[in-house]
């Protein structure tokens, strides 16, 4: 779980890798994050369907697929997300875990057949944690990633530790002249 993004991972069923990596791909506007370092046993991707960014990241051994987006997004993304998650929980045969603070009776996997519990009780976190995001970093909505959250919205607001910490080197080095 981060605080700028919502996340459910996908477990089990009877699909090897490569069967995974052909279902991702075949979704419907895939490609593979260029922005992701490379990580041994892990390929990245990003649905994006113009209006949405939603990651994923699919493990080798063994398979999951871990699922998410950033809470700065329009709420529209929430049922783009959970549909994507169902899509993938159909052809997979995978029971979702939901990778958040959740209420002790939804902190169990999810299979097909409870789905909508899984996706009510996803409604209630994702609504919880994008109150939690406009709390602190403001409601301006925007489709991104979570590399460019934290280029655009968190790094920015971590500039005065760099003056500060800028002032004090300064304030040492003057110190520190004979």
């Amino acid at each position: 779980m981060g605080f700028e993004s919502f996340r459910v991972e996908l477990r089990g069923g009877r699909a090897n890798y490569a069967e995974a990596k052909e279902t991702i791909r075949k979704h419907p506007h895939v490609k593979l994050d260029q922005q992701s370092p490379p990580v041994k046993g892990s390929t990245f991707y990003v649905v994006d369907d113009g209006r949405h960014l939603i990651e994923t990241e699919l493990k080798d051994v063994p398979v999951r697929i871990s699922c998410r987006f950033t809470l700065c997004h329009p709420p529209t993304v929430d049922s783009v997300f959970l549909n994507l998650v169902r899509e993938l929980m159909t052809r997979l045969g995978m029971e979702a875990w939901i990778c958040d603070d959740v209420r002790p009776e939804d902190a169990h996997p999810f299979s097909l057949a409870h789905y909508a519990e899984f996706s009510s009780a996803a409604f209630r976190s994702i609504a919880a944690r994008r109150t939690e995001w406009i709390a602190a970093f403001g409601d301006e909505q925007m489709a991104a990633t979570t590399n460019e959250v934290h280029e655009r919205i968190i790094l920015p607001r971590c500039q005065p530790v760099a003056a500060w910490t800028e002032r004090n080197r300064e304030r040492n080095e003057s110190s520190s002249l004979p």
